[in-house]
């Protein structure tokens, strides 16, 4: 998109393509800045959910449970600590052969590269550990499993790294920063939650110089006394009101997104993009597919339907998602791991392999089959097609159940509880 900027009394006239529209005099400084997302996570950097502080009831649910907060985690899911000592940059204050040994270091390869919050620190002994945000990132060698966080906090000085995007942006009342499922990432939300998506037209005439941008895209409003902040600016409307903008694009919702994790607007006007912060990790042989009712769908490359086999359970809720794209819990994902579905069971239900040289990242990990293949999990769950779907988009295998019996026939194992059922995965 070709811009040039003619400054005036007050004001700022942007020419684009096609039109021009207003700016207020506090947006000149920052018109049409590129908008690109960063990665969230190097290769061998994962997601893990770890549950902190105290107990609670939460409201509509037949139990107690724990507030949960996503932090990063080595390849094999174990929580990555921040050391306060560590205030030289490029250089760690874990050294000494105790600290060492308690605390060992995020490794990084031979020839990993800085990108984005990431960089990479040289260590005493030459080899390479991860930073973020310029801090050296460690392992606790009292944590044993995924989720265990006992390093928290400990002497004070040791933190668990957060996954926490917003931290240090200049944001507007009303829009936040927060993960969007249909969008694989971490994007600008308004206060209902639903995705921003940014727009590189002419707002002043055509479709989008009235209040609405047809029927589909809502401007962003701003309040008559907002000003500009950070990254945001606020655009004068031919209609009368004013509009928030990020990077110099003026800021619209979709009305085709309705419930959390939506993000129907990606591919429905090439002239808007949703502000996406962080980009999450995905394998090159998936893919998201576009799906209202359940909030976009995971699916090969091909377009076929990707599955988890999940164990039978009841909640508050009633055991399902309401969307019928539940992500599960990811400790009972990895319980069941590969056992879920033996040999036989895959021939119909098929595995989805990794190449041999893969490495998780994100919220993707890698379970060992029997066979000695890796195959691809998410969200802590083992990634099937299933041999009954004959085109892209079919989910004939969806709710799936096999359940134990009583006359003595087992199909699954103590570990699953009633038993297991197939259900569709979301991003």
């Amino acid at each position: 998109m070709g811009l040039k900027t003619a400054l005036g009394i007050g004001v700022a006239v942007i020419v684009v393509a096609g039109g021009a529209y207003m700016l207020s005099q506090k947006q000149t400084g920052s018109v049409s800045a590129p908008i690109e997302a960063r990665m969230s996570t190097p290769l061998g950097v994962t997601f893990q959910k770890v549950k902190v502080g105290k107990v609670t009831m939460i409201p509509g649910s037949s139990s107690d449970r724990q507030a949960e907060v996503t932090v990063y985690a080595d390849s094999d899911g174990k929580t990555l600590y921040t050391f306060d000592k560590d205030t030289t940059p490029g250089k760690s204050a874990c050294t000494d052969e105790q600290c060492v040994k308690a605390w060992p270091a995020m490794a990084a390869p031979a020839d990993a590269k800085p990108f984005g919050q990431w960089s990479v620190i040289a260590r005493d002994d030459g080899s390479k550990q991860w930073a973020f945000k310029g801090k050296p990132l460690y392992t606790f060698v009292q944590d044993k499993t995924i989720g265990d966080n006992k390093g928290d906090a400990m002497a004070q000085v040791w933190h668990m790294a957060l996954l926490q995007p917003e931290e240090g942006v200049t944001l507007p009342y009303g829009v936040e920063i927060t993960e969007v499922n249909g969008a694989n990432g971490q994007t600008l939300v308004d206060s209902r939650g639903m995705p921003l998506y940014a727009y590189d037209g002419d707002i002043t005439s055509g479709k989008c110089g009235q209040a609405a941008c047809g029927t589909d895209w809502k401007p962003l409003l701003a309040g008559q006394l907002a000003n500009a902040m950070g990254d945001f600016t606020v655009v004068n409307r031919i209609d009368g009101v004013q509009q928030w903008a990020y990077k110099g694009h003026p800021l619209f919702t979709f009305t085709g997104d309705v419930d959390l994790g939506d993000a129907n607007g990606i591919n429905a006007d090439p002239h808007f993009k949703i502000v996406a912060i962080e980009n999450y990790y995905m394998p090159a042989g998936v893919k998201i597919i576009p799906n209202q009712r359940r909030g976009g769908l995971l699916a090969d490359n091909s377009g076929m339907t990707l599955y988890a086999r999940d164990r039978i359970r009841f909640d508050g809720t009633g055991g399902h998602a309401a969307r019928g794209a539940d992500r599960g819990i990811p400790t009972l994902g990895l319980t069941i791991g590969t056992s879920g579905c033996d040999a036989e069971c895959s021939k119909e239900w098929h595995p989805l392999i990794a190449p041999a040289d893969a490495k998780p990242s994100g919220y993707w990990m890698l379970m060992k089959r029997e066979d000695g293949q890796m195959q691809w999990a998410y969200q802590g769950y083992a990634l099937y097609t299933y041999s009954g779907d004959k085109k892209p988009g079919d989910m004939i295998g969806q709710d799936t159940y096999n359940l134990k019996v009583t006359d003595g026939t087992q199909i699954a194992d103590a570990r699953h509880g009633m038993g297991l059922y197939w259900r569709v995965t979301s991003p």
